[in-house]
C-alpha cells in the first residue's frame, strides 16, 4: 500500500500493534510513528498546536513528535481528542483490536479508507487502499456522473468503486468489521452566539488572526501575494512573526498578468511588498494546457474542480526551487466572512428589522434600485419547493447548449433549502460537507513537490470566532467584507481596502489556456458516453473552436472523466 504512491517518497516505516500494521511513507517532520503505553499512531501532515498539547501529557525531549502527541491525547479523550487537535493532519490510532482514523477539521490532509473480508485499509490516497484490496480496481461510473453534475449526496464516495473517503471533521472507527462514523466537530451549534462590543471583537479578530498566521510558519516560507484583501491581510500579520521565528523576512511569491490589464495586480502587490519588507518574486504563468490530463486524474484517483493543476504545479516547483517549504494563501476568505447573500432575507425573518432598515437606507444611498432590495426581501417568505423550483432554472455556472439543462438544474433543486434558511446554510457550507476535490487534489500535489499550502483565514478557531457573530455585525453594511476593512485599517494599504474594482482572469483563461486540442483528443471519440451529454453538438463546438469560459469549464470537467475511464 504504501509503495502504491512513490511522489511521497520511498523512506518507508512501519510498526504492528496486535492485528494492526501502521506505516508512513516519507519519514520526517511531516510524517511519524509511535508506539506505546498501549496504543500506536501514524501522523503525516502538520500539528500547529502540538507544543501546547504535548505539555498538558508531559511530554518532552526532541523526540516527541505529532504521532506521540496524537497517541498521549487519544489515550486520554479517545473519540474527543480530533477536536483538540489543530494543523493540517491525517491520523491513525489503534489500540491493535479497534483502528480509528481521522483527518484535520477543514479537510486540508487526505484520508480514505475500504472494508473487505474482515480487513479495514486506511491510507492517504485512494490507490493506496485500492492497492490493498484483492479485487480489482474498478471506476464508479455514478459517483463520476454525480461530480460531473454537482449532484454528490455521499461525500464518503469516490471515483474508485469500494474506496470511502474519511469526511473532514469525522471519525472513522472499525474493529475489523463495518466502519463506523462520528463527527467530531460540529461548529452549527456557534451560529450567531456572540454579544461582543465593537472593542471585543477587534481584540478577539487581532487575537485570532495573530495566532492563525503564527501556527502555519516554519521559518521558510512565502505568502502568495495579490492585490485584493486577503492575501495581504495574511502578510501584514505574518512578516514580523516570521522575522522573530527566522531572522529573515518574510518572502512573497506572485502571478503577474502584464500583456492582461484586467487580470494583472502588480502594482498593488509592489505597494504591499515594500510596505511591509517583502522580497518579491513574481512569474508569468504559462497557459493551463490539459495536454497531461491523464496524469493528473491517475494522480488524484478521479477528476478534480481546481482550474487546472498544471498552475499548482507551477506554483509549487518554483517555491521548492526558491527553498520554501510553505505557502501562505488567502484562500477560503471568502467563505469565512464574505457570504452575504441572503442577508437581509435572514434578518427579516429573524425579525431584526431595524438592522434591515439600515441595510436598506445604504443601499438606496447608493441609488440601488427598489426592484433589486425587494429580490433581497423576498426569499424569507419563499418556500423550500419554490427555491428549489427557481434554483433548477438559474443554475451556478451558465449550461451549454450541449448539456442537459434538467440534468444540472435537477441537482442544484434537490439541494434548495427554503429561503430562510439560506443565510445559514452559506455560513457552514463551506466546511461541513467534510469533502473538497479541490482540497484533496491540492493536498496531492504538495505532496509530491513537498510543499506545504496554508490557509490562515481557515484557521479552525478564527472562523468559529466569524461563525459565533450576529449576522448585522458581522455584515454591517451592503459593501463586501465591511467588517474586515475595517479591522484592518492601518496594518493594509487604503487603496486596497478602498478598491471598487474587482480583478479577474477571465480575459488571460480564455486567451491563452482553452485547450481545444486536449479537448477533441478525449471528447470527440470518448469510449463511454457521459448521460445529458450531446457529443454531437459538443463536437460541433470543438471543431469550431467558439466555447466561452463557462462552456470551457464544462468541457474540462468532462474531459477530465474520459480520461480518467480511459485509464481502464
Amino acid at each position: 500500500m504504501l509503495a502504491a504512491a512513490p511522489h511521497r517518497g520511498i523512506s518507508e516505516l512501519t510498526v504492528t500493534k496486535g492485528a494492526c500494521t501502521l506505516g508512513v511513507v516519507g519519514a520526517g517532520p511531516e510524517a511519524s510513528l509511535h508506539s506505546g503505553d498501549g496504543l500506536a499512531a501514524a501522523f503525516v501532515g502538520r500539528l500547529d498546536n502540538g507544543p501546547e498539547l504535548a505539555a498538558e501529557a508531559d511530554l518532552a525531549g526532541d523526540e516527541v513528535t505529532p504521532a506521540a502527541v496524537v497517541a498521549a491525547l487519544f489515550g486520554r479523550l479517545r473519540d474527543r481528542a480530533p477536536a483538540r487537535l489543530r494543523g493540517a493532519y491525517a491520523a491513525v490510532v489503534t489500540d491493535g483490536t479497534t483502528l480509528w482514523g481521522f483527518r484535520d477539521h477543514v479537510g486540508f490532509e487526505t484520508l480514505f479508507c475500504a472494508e473487505r473480508s474482515g480487513e479495514v485499509r486506511m491510507a492517504s490516497e485512494a490507490k493506496q487502499v485500492a492497492a490493498g484490496l484483492s479485487t480489482p480496481r474498478e471506476p464508479d461510473l455514478d459517483t463520476l456522473r454525480r461530480i460531473f453534475y454537482v449532484n454528490v449526496e455521499d461525500h464518503t464516495r469516490t471515483s474508485l468503486t469500494g474506496v470511502r473517503r474519511v469526511l473532514a471533521g469525522t471519525i472513522a472507527g472499525s474493529s475489523g468489521e463495518s466502519i463506523r462514523w462520528r463527527r467530531y466537530w460540529d461548529p452549527s451549534s456557534l451560529l450567531e452566539t456572540a454579544r461582543l462590543s465593537a472593542d471585543e471583537i477587534a481584540e478577539g479578530f487581532e487575537e485570532h488572526m495573530r495566532r492563525a498566521t503564527a501556527r502555519v510558519l516554519v521559518g521558510e516560507d512565502a505568502v502568495s501575494l495579490s492585490g485584493g484583501i486577503d492575501s495581504p491581510a495574511i502578510a501584514a500579520f505574518a512578516a514580523p512573526t516570521h522575522v522573530e521565528l527566522s531572522g529573515r523576512p518574510l518572502a512573497a511569491l506572485s502571478s503577474v498578468y502584464p500583456q492582461f490589464p484586467s487580470s494583472d495586480e502588480s502594482d498593488y502587490i509592489r505597494e504591499v511588498a515594500s510596505l511591509l519588507g517583502l522580497p518579491l518574486h513574481t512569474y508569468v504563468p504559462e497557459a493551463q494546457t490539459l495536454d497531461r490530463l491523464q496524469d493528473w486524474v491517475g494522480l488524484f484517483d478521479g477528476p478534480w474542480s481546481i482550474w487546472s493543476p498544471f498552475g499548482a504545479e507551477e506554483r509549487f516547483s518554483l517555491a521548492a526551487r526558491l527553498g520554501f517549504r510553505t505557502i501562505l494563501t488567502g484562500n477560503l476568505a471568502e467563505q469565512v466572512m464574505s457570504m452575504q447573500q441572503f442577508l437581509i432575507s435572514h434578518l427579516v425573518w429573524r425579525g431584526q428589522l431595524p438592522a434591515v432598515a439600515r441595510y436598506i437606507q445604504r443601499e438606496r444611498a447608493d441609488e440601488v434600485p427598489w426592484r433589486r432590495i425587494a429580490r433581497q426581501v423576498v426569499p424569507a417568505f419563499v418556500p423550500r419547493w419554490a427555491m428549489a423550483g427557481y434554483m433548477r432554472y438559474h443554475p451556478a455556472l451558465r449550461t451549454p447548449d450541449w448539456l442537459d439543462k434538467g440534468r444540472v438544474g435537477e441537482a442544484r433543486g434537490r439541494h434548495a433549502l427554503p429561503g430562510r434558511k439560506m443565510w445559514a446554510a452559506s455560513q457552514l457550507g463551506a466546511f461541513q460537507n467534510g469533502s473538497s476535490l479541490t482540497l484533496e487534489a491540492d493536498a496531492i500535489c504538495q505532496a509530491k513537490y513537498g510543499v506545504r499550502v496554508r490557509m490562515p483565514w481557515a484557521d479552525v478557531d478564527l472562523w468559529e470566532f466569524f461563525v459565533s457573530l450576529p449576522a448585522q455585525v458581522k455584515f454591517p453594511e451592503p459593501k463586501s467584507k465591511a467588517l474586515v476593512r475595517r479591522l484592518l485599517r492601518g496594518r493594509v494599504p487604503d487603496r486596497i481596502l478602498d478598491r471598487r474594482d474587482k480583478t479577474v482572469l477571465n480575459d488571460w483563461l480564455t486567451s491563452t489556456s482553452i485547450d481545444y486540442r486536449s479537448l477533441r483528443r478525449w471528447l470527440l471519440s470518448p469510449s463511454h458516453r457521459m448521460p445529458g451529454v450531446d457529443y454531437e453538438r459538443l463536437a460541433h463546438r470543438l471543431e469550431r473552436e467558439d466555447l466561452d469560459l463557462a462552456g470551457y469549464i464544462w468541457a474540462k470537467d468532462l474531459a477530465a472523466i474520459h480520461a480518467f475511464l480511459d485509464l481502464w
